[in-house]
């Protein structure tokens, strides 16, 4: 059985991550998340999995390694758009403040499916302006 605490842990270290250290954009990163056998547990985990990254999500928020913030909010996404629309609100907002190079693109592409924005589910790079628009309609 899948302690899925534990391995929601490793995750909190990006360097955990397969590939996820060397990624240049958040493209490049959300490969390395697809390819991590750790975010594909996760990800079968399903419903499982939701409350826990929740609450991690709460505890820390932005204090998370931004590499952990996206693979959360990638994770959410393919579990419970829902759910990942609701939780990452409250955080991009804050987020977008002082943007890193990856969670708010990974945050926006979550909140731009969630709110039936135009969005691409294999590349979660989006314009300045489209991080703004992003914000505007939520």
């Amino acid at each position: 059985m899948v302690n899925y605490r534990e391995e929601i842990s490793k995750i909190k270290n990006p360097e955990n991550i397969k590939e996820a250290m060397y990624a240049s954009d958040p493209r490049v990163l959300m490969v390395a998340f697809q390819r991590d056998p750790t975010v594909s547990k996760l990800i079968r985990g399903k419903s499982k999995v939701v409350p826990l990254i929740v609450e991690e999500l709460e505890k820390n928020g932005l204090n998370l390694d931004e590499i952990t913030l996206s693979c959360f909010a990638f994770i959410l996404q393919k579990v419970d758009l829902d759910s990942a629309t609701k939780i990452l609100k409250p955080i991009f907002i804050q987020a977008m403040k002082d943007p890193g190079p990856f969670f708010v693109h990974f945050a926006a592409n979550v909140l731009r499916q969630g709110n039936k924005l135009p969005f691409n589910p294999f590349d979660p790079l989006y314009k300045r302006a489209e991080l703004l628009e992003t914000l505007e309609r939520i």
